[in-house]
């Protein structure tokens, strides 16, 4: 008797749902999904996983799925017809479908137990001719008690839906936002697309206060403050290989987060980098009360673009108010060594302090890629800029006595590092790799320094005028010392290498040295 009222009342609760006029009790099947499953979904989650399935059935007219939450009902319905009974098993027919969002089968079942742990009975499920009523059975053992699914056969529908009778105004918020879940055009999130390139796209967000981020069809984050919606429909290993395990779909955590925005920095542009693309000025104009402070978002954009640092409408955005902090690995023209350096990190220091008196505002390093100086690089600006006046203002061709010098050093380095000499032609129609060049400068600061020639491959070594006073011992490291750069900067490990394997040649040869360091007061001037 007790059974029959509850199928009584079962079948009242299918007959709420509009269109179904007769409904007829066909079984009840006990499953192995319980009340004690460890989940316990909050309403968001509980919408968007019964809202999923609506979205994978009806993926060319998704904006037809409509949601009902008037009065004490959450009603959901969609024009095609979905197989109940797949509600009931564990395992889904979407794994490895990449325009379905379920892989599992575990969504709904999970979203069941949720909504009875909230206090929400008999959900109701209709679709063509079937319904199912899902409720809690008898205990079974001690606090273990059962998902029991109750199957009837109603009128025909064309459609699929499903309704559970709530006041919980959590849950009808989250089931109002929730298509919002999911990706499609009309999305009621999705404003004015601004840039689409290898299948990933940014739009402007409909809410003015965040953004929001899409990846293979369903929300995994959201964009505060910026108000941007970015969305990428396949699959990429660098995030697959992180969320192989969940199941639950759960919101991206930062790392995913910053995997996903490098992701559509440097695929979803390639080379339409310019402060015009209108992905980018929009993301950089809506975002400037927070330039200061910083933004997951912009600094994926400065780490993955190239040749936009110089464009005229950046210089223009940014104007003369900012300067960004110094790091290293934001500034080119400059070594590790050189980036420790007393002198480099004192001026770093004392230029802050200066722009910071003046009022101008600190935004964090990566602003230099989108052409914000640092007190870095003015740093290395000046520097290059001083050097290009010695060069140009201070320096001369060899004279004959000078050429004789170097060419009697050259000797040298032959005899004791034949290999290293080599690779180089200077004054002899040698067969190396490298064309050598030598002036000479004036300059307090610099004792000798290799730069590139316009010619390729072509090297000039620029050696201090009071070099050629020197002892042979500093002459000859000089010229090693500046022939290895041709292998890498200061600190670096080529040119480490470089100049330990000469050293070692120095060391076991040092008779040589010896005998060309007696005979150089000859060439010294």
């Amino acid at each position: 008797m007790e059974k029959n009222k509850k199928i009584e009342i079962y079948k009242n609760l299918i007959l709420d749902v509009p269109g179904v006029n007769s409904a007829q009790f066909d079984k009840s099947i006990e499953s192995s999904v319980t009340t004690s499953w460890g989940v316990n979904w909050d309403a968001d989650f509980i919408a968007r996983d019964i809202l999923q399935n609506f979205r994978d059935s009806n993926l060319s007219e998704i904006e037809k799925v409509i949601v009902n939450t008037k009065n004490d009902k959450i009603l959901v319905e969609g024009n095609n017809c979905f197989d109940l009974r797949k509600l009931f098993f564990v395992g889904s027919n979407k794994a490895g479908d990449d325009t379905t969002v379920g892989e599992y089968g575990e969504g709904f079942k999970a979203a069941v137990v949720s909504m009875l742990k909230r206090g929400i009975q008999a959900p109701v499920s209709v679709s063509g001719d079937t319904a199912v009523v899902i409720d809690v059975g008898d205990e079974v053992c001690e606090d273990l008690r059962p998902l029991v699914y109750h199957f009837f056969k109603v009128n025909k529908q064309n459609k699929t839906s499903f309704l559970i009778h709530t006041y919980d105004k959590e849950l009808k918020a989250a089931f109002d936002f929730g298509m919002s879940h999911f990706w499609f055009e009309k999305n009621p999130l999705v404003g004015e697309e601004l840039h689409s390139y290898n299948d990933i796209s940014c739009y402007k967000s409909k809410n003015p206060k965040e953004g929001y981020l899409f990846y293979r069809g369903v929300m995994r984050g959201k964009i505060s403050h910026i108000p941007v919606v970015i969305n990428i429909p396949k699959k990429y290993a660098q995030i697959e290989n992180k969320i192989k395990s969940d199941r639950d779909r759960n919101s991206f955590d930062n790392k995913l987060v910053n995997s996903f925005l490098s992701i559509w920095a440097r695929s979803g542009f390639h080379y339409h980098f310019t402060s015009n693309n209108p992905g980018i000025k929009f993301v950089l104009e809506s975002s400037k009360k927070i330039w200061d402070k910083g933004h997951p978002l912009l600094a994926a954009l400065a780490n993955n673009i190239w040749n936009i640092k110089d464009d005229k409408s950046l210089i223009k955005l940014f104007g003369n108010r900012y300067f960004a902090d110094s790091a290293h690995y934001h500034s080119r023209g400059i070594t590790w060594s050189e980036w420790y350096d007393k002198k480099t990190q004192t001026y770093i220091i004392k230029k802050d302090r200066e722009l910071e008196k003046k009022g101008k505002i600190k935004l964090p390093s990566y602003f230099v890629r989108f052409g914000v100086t640092s007190s870095l690089e003015m740093f290395i600006k000046n520097r290059e800029a001083l050097e290009k006046r010695i060069r140009t203002k201070k320096t001369a061709a060899l004279s004959p006595k000078q050429k004789k010098a170097v060419n009697y050093a050259m000797e040298c380095i032959s005899k004791v590092a034949p290999n290293f000499s080599s690779l180089y032609n200077s004054f002899k129609e040698d067969q190396g790799i490298y064309e050598l060049d030598f002036k000479t400068i004036e300059s307090k600061d610099l004792l000798g320094e290799l730069k590139d020639s316009r010619d390729y491959d072509g090297k000039t070594i620029y050696l201090n005028k009071d070099l050629f006073k020197s002892n042979f011992g500093k002459f000859f490291a000089i010229m090693t010392h500046e022939m290895g750069h041709v292998f890498g900067k200061d600190g670096e490990r080529e040119f480490s290498d470089v100049l330990t394997h000469i050293i070692a040649q120095a060391v076991d040869k040092n008779s040589v040295i010896s005998k060309y360091s007696k005979n150089w007061s000859r060439y010294k001037i």
